[in-house]
């Protein structure tokens, strides 16, 4: 009878590669699964914090006492959480939130599914080719330099992480040096377990308001009320739109916010709002100032009562919901009526209504296009007053090459714009976002409009030099209020 083939084949009686040598072994387990997510962090835009993964260094050392199967597979699983890892950092989710949205991976370009098919592809021939390099059955005396050897290696690789003031375990500072070291694992629990905690705390109990750019804007609105207006309320969401620190690419990007003509007919309020989490909770935060989040599907009844749209419904208004994206993305379909919008508009409609696509990693009907959507409803009498809840989709990161090549007139806005195409690429796509909304604001409008323009995170660069260069904690926001001189 045959025996089956097996990663412990072999080893059965005869050495691999001259036999186990601990130069070969320390030299595998430090370079080889490393290979994974340094290779394919850039190409899949994720953020890669610290070079030298350290549980693949413990994982050697316990391949000394265990069957090389267990190895590989200690090692996939080493190597998936440290993607996961590297993704939960880069787009700001928790474990549990990333799992969720995990779900939408259809709704991926197709370019982007590739890269992570070649991704997980070469993984497992990098776990195979690591799993060589090691023995349950090695000399003893190999085995006590391997081990001996790999503990010195972590302890000198954290004590020179921790000697520059990097932070290597827990605290994540987007402003900190540049490390040489990772712990996913580490990384993922007690992140998830600052998540619980804090879930159980404040997001689904709702203890404490959430302060919103929306929340600002609707307390104006008492003074249009006294002069027997009622104002549609148009609220942007706008993607990736984040706090620059250089003043001269902030005041670029909100330029259209200073034209004279519309300093003419409108109040201009800015300045910034906290944020927390990916875009579902920057939503959460200017429809219901709540910390809800990706939670928002287990919001109550009473938490989505005090939602915008429902509260403007209760006051005769006809509340609207359009993004250029799938509906299914976030499940927005299933809460979005919940929190109180009468209509939703999300691509499959867009489209058949005419609307062009434009190309990234999530494809979708173009801002430019969606906004003259949005300027020709706008434009059209009614008798109840009009909400509309956009959120944005041509600025999503990782920026798309197509965006690179039509960005070179904004490469000169400053120093950071000129030395890096990516920041010059969201610059110029947030400032198209901006230019699209002073439109609608110009426009011939059926009724005074309250526009509420406002940021859902700072944009999830995958560079800490770029992150950098961005407030990691705050949101700008720009409130357009129609003079009541105009509005009579």
């Amino acid at each position: 009878m045959t025996t089956p083939a097996n990663l412990e084949t072999p080893t059965a009686g005869r050495p691999i590669l001259g036999g186990f040598r601990w130069y070969r072994f320390l030299t595998a387990f430090l370079v080889l699964p490393n290979l994974s997510l340094l290779l394919a962090a850039h190409p899949l835009s994720l953020l890669l914090r610290g070079y030298i993964n350290l549980d693949y260094l413990l994982i050697g050392i316990l391949s000394l006492f265990i069957p090389r199967i267990f190895t590989f597979l200690l090692l996939f699983t080493a190597i998936l959480l440290d993607f996961i890892h590297a993704a939960c950092v880069t787009y700001l989710f928790s474990p549990a939130e990333f799992l969720q949205v995990m779900r939408y991976g259809g709704l991926l370009s197709t370019t982007r599914i590739g890269l992570i098919a070649a991704a997980f592809v070469f993984t497992l021939l990098i776990c195979l080719a690591t799993t060589t390099f090691t023995s349950g059955h090695a000399p003893r005396r190999e085995r006590r330099i391997a081990i001996v050897t790999t503990v010195v290696l972590i302890v000198a690789l954290a004590l020179a992480d921790l000697r520059s003031g990097r932070q290597i375990l827990l605290i994540q500072n987007d402003a900190a040096p540049a490390r040489l070291t990772r712990t996913p694992t580490l990384g993922l629990i007690y992140s998830q377990y600052i998540y619980d905690r804090y879930a159980r705390g404040l997001r689904l109990g709702g203890l404490q308001a959430m302060p919103s750019a929306t929340a600002l804007a609707l307390n104006r609105l008492q003074g249009y009320r006294a002069q027997k207006l009622q104002p549609n309320v148009v609220l942007v969401l706008v993607e990736s739109w984040g706090v620059a620190h250089d003043p001269t690419l902030r005041h670029t990007i909100a330029e259209p916010y200073s034209d004279p003509r519309l300093l003419a007919r409108y109040n201009v309020l800015r300045g910034t709002m906290p944020f927390e989490g990916a875009t579902t909770s920057g939503e959460g935060r200017e429809l219901c100032q709540s910390r809800l989040g990706s939670y928002i599907t287990e919001g109550t009844t009473a938490q989505l009562d005090r939602c915008v749209p429902e509260r403007l419904r209760r006051m005769g208004y006809h509340t609207l919901a359009v993004h250029g994206f799938d509906g299914e993305m976030y499940d927005r379909k299933a809460w979005y009526p919940k929190m109180g919008f009468d209509d939703m508009w999300f691509h499959d409609r867009l489209q058949a209504a005419g609307l062009p696509d434009c190309p990234g990693p999530f494809p979708g009907s173009c801002d430019k296009a969606v906004a003259t959507w949005i300027a020709e409803r706008l434009q059209q009498p009614s008798d109840e007053p009009l909400f509309v809840h956009w959120v944005t989709l041509s600025s999503h990161l990782p920026i798309w090459g197509s965006v690179e090549k039509a960005s070179a007139p904004y490469c000169d806005v400053s120093s950071g714009t000129r030395n890096d195409i990516a920041i010059c690429s969201w610059a110029h796509l947030i400032s198209t976002a901006n230019q699209s909304v002073l439109g609608l604001a110009l426009g011939q409008l059926a009724r005074p409009t309250i526009f509420v323009i406002v940021g859902d995170h700072a944009p999830p660069f995958d560079k800490d030099s770029e992150r950098a260069q961005f407030s990691s904690s705050e949101v700008p926001y720009v409130i357009l209020l129609p003079r009541l001189s105009q509005s009579r």
